[in-house]
């Protein structure tokens, strides 16, 4: 009577289990100890230069033109100095495009963001009719989502390269 190959004896089986069971704890061991793949370590390198990043680095008063504009700046150069340290981040050659896509919809997010924010003090300051004062509401919401387009395309780049904001949106 021949038995097929479902019937392999419990004796028989004990030797299969124990070499895979070896065979497949050596392999965790050994990716565990591996280095991690330069992807990786790109977005870790470049998680630690954003995560947490704020949109403007120093406290600024507020009330005139001149200190919306010094946050402006403050928008503008706070980005531009984590923006700097990323671009000295080796990046792996598979990711290089998509960084430099990256790296760029940062920067004009910042830019978007600084123009914006002296944008939004001209519209206060300069809303003295009633009529002014009823419409800026609108021109408020308008300045204030004018960058979303540009966000979701960073976001979609973010999540490809695994990496976090960087303007401190």
């Amino acid at each position: 009577m021949e038995r097929g190959p479902s019937s392999i004896r419990p004796v028989r089986a004990l030797p299969i289990l124990l070499h895979t069971t070896v065979v497949a704890a050596t392999l965790a061991v050994a990716t565990a100890h591996a280095s991690p793949k330069p992807a990786t370590r790109y977005s870790t390198a470049v998680t630690r230069i954003c995560a947490g990043a704020l949109l403007f680095d120093h406290s600024h008063e507020m009330g005139t033109r001149a200190d919306a504009v010094a946050v402006a700046q403050d928008i503008r150069a706070s980005t531009a100095g984590r923006l700097a340290r990323v671009v000295a981040v080796p990046v792996p050659r598979k990711l290089r495009a998509i960084s430099r896509r990256w790296i760029a919809s940062q920067r004009r997010l910042a830019a978007l963001f600084a123009r914006n924010w002296v944008r939004i003090y001209d519209a206060i300051d300069g809303a003295q009719t009633p009529e002014q004062k009823a419409a800026l509401p609108h021109r408020l919401h308008q300045l204030v989502h004018e960058p979303d387009p540009l966000r979701l395309v960073a976001g979609r780049l973010e999540l490809k390269l695994h990496v976090p904001d960087c303007t401190g949106d």
